[in-house]
């Protein structure tokens, strides 16, 4: 990273329209965005305004600047997450899970649970459970897939599995 530049990194972030929204927001306020990603923004430091005005402006949107190493940690594995469930085409079990937040953050999956627990009020898995069953609806609601096809694609062992999720939280 050049010495004109900075990472600001973002709370909230989970689709490619929150790009666009935090792009458009720091252009506003004057600011030169080089990169935009999932959770993070790479910046000119170059005429930035103060951490404090980016901040306002975010939390006017439903973001925030998160400033703490391990919140940004954990915001990372929450949009690696996102990211795995919500855009990759493969199933997806704990396995994968696991090997790919430990390859992503190289951080032992144990050490990121640990992390994320105390931040979230949920183990990594049960997060996962809730983005696949929030997934699930979504895919559902736009009636292109069977239930058997969704259920593959979100690593549910069978269509009968996800049709228990419904219940459960009917």
């Amino acid at each position: 990273m050049s010495s004109n530049t900075q990472i600001l990194y973002i709370k909230n972030m989970v689709c490619p329209r929150c790009e666009y929204v935090i792009k458009q927001l720091l252009e506003d306020l004057g600011t030169t965005v080089l990169a935009v990603s999932l959770g993070q923004v790479v910046v000119k430091s170059d005429n930035l305004p103060s951490k404090v005005k980016i901040d306002a402006s975010l939390q006017e949107f439903g973001f925030e600047l998160l400033k703490s190493k391990k919140a940004r940690q954990v915001e990372r594995i929450k949009v690696l997450l996102i990211h795995l469930i919500y855009y990759q085409k493969y199933p997806v079990n704990k396995s994968l899970i696991t090997k790919y937040l430990e390859l992503a953050t190289h951080n032992s999956y144990e050490e990121l649970d640990a992390l994320f627990i105390p931040a979230c009020g949920c183990t990594i898995i049960e997060y996962v459970n809730l983005l696949k069953f929030e997934r699930a609806k979504e895919l559902i609601s736009y009636n292109e897939h069977s239930i058997q096809e969704i259920s593959q694609r979100l690593g549910y062992s069978t269509s009968e599995d996800l049709s228990l999720e419904f219940k459960k939280k009917a």
